[in-house]
């Protein structure tokens, strides 16, 4: 039996709320998915998506407003089924928590269609019981529990995922079509750190790669993902989509980087664009000679002035 997929998301509709269950509840869909799981409840659809949603304090959109008062929405689409919930604060407690997970699968019972595999009455009791059974937990400690854990699941997957490629030889007939530079550090702002080098770099790189026709298999988008170590450079590394890709690239004294002189901050960035592109090369058996040629190219014409 596969586990039921259930997500808490940020709405897209500009609306002020996250989306996302704040902390001890963060993982709070996993926990009821692997419930259901070891139960044996079985449902008719893979997955659950939960939008929460709230006005702005100032809204003055007659649109957004009256797409507001006409909530929750629901929505069944081919594999998933979608819930959008319009909440008035955040939760701050398990009730909270539960009041909102009641609520999504009171509207799956209400739409629920006659070859719907789902029980709602075990699913009714299953979630009592889960409730009173989380009253008597350590809610961080679980949620702590839950992070590692998906952590692990995410490293796992894209290790999975680049066995695979590097077991494939799939014809190189796409054009690269962007490059771009990603990074997760700890302690370091999500933008702007290692501006202006990386998108400078990417540019020149992406332009001579395109001019030399540089073919990619069946994605088109390369993303360069940096961290402070390979584990943690995969967990970021999670493919959404099949028509982009990651490199891996690692920078261990990440903080190091602040101290250094202009012409030094420019050698490790290309170094680090370099290190991920070779990644993703190596791995799929691209065009490494035209790469480095690239590459080589890039290095004499810009760096170190």
């Amino acid at each position: 039996m596969s586990r039921m997929q259930i997500d808490f998301i940020k709405c897209e509709y500009g609306v002020s709320y996250g989306g996302r269950l704040v902390e001890p509840f963060r993982y709070m869909g996993r926990i009821v998915s692997d419930r259901f799981q070891a139960e044996k409840i079985e449902f008719s659809f893979p997955k659950i998506e939960i939008q929460m949603t709230s006005l702005l304090p100032d809204e003055k959109d007659d649109k957004r407003i009256d797409w507001y008062n006409k909530l929750p929405i629901y929505y069944r689409r081919k594999n998933m089924v979608q819930v959008i919930l319009p909440v008035a604060k955040k939760e701050e407690n398990l009730t909270d928590v539960f009041h909102l997970i009641d609520e999504v699968f009171d509207i799956l019972t209400s739409k629920k269609k006659k070859d719907d595999t789902f029980d709602t009455e075990k699913v009714k009791t299953s979630l009592l019981r889960l409730k009173k059974e989380l009253q008597t937990t350590d809610l961080w400690e679980l949620n702590h529990k839950y992070k590692v854990l998906l952590r692990q699941e995410h490293i796992e997957k894209v290790r999975q995922d680049r066995v695979i490629r590097e077991q494939a030889n799939d014809e190189k007939k796409s054009l690269i079509y962007d490059l771009r530079f990603y990074y997760q550090l700890p302690n370091v702002e999500e933008y702007g750190y290692f501006s202006p080098y990386d998108n400078q770099f990417c540019e020149k790189i992406f332009e001579k790669l395109r001019q030399k026709k540089f073919r990619l298999p069946n994605y088109t988008h390369l993303y360069i993902v940096v961290s402070d170590s390979f584990e943690n450079a995969l967990c970021r590394a999670v493919r959404s989509e099949k028509w982009h890709i990651y490199g891996v690239a690692v920078l261990e004294n990440h903080t190091d980087y602040a101290t250094k002189n202009e012409i030094e901050k420019q050698r490790i960035v290309f170094d680090l664009i370099k290190q991920g592109l070779n990644d993703i090369a190596k791995i799929d058996k691209l065009d490494s000679r035209t790469l480095n040629d690239v590459l080589d190219e890039v290095e004499q014409s810009v760096l170190w002035k």
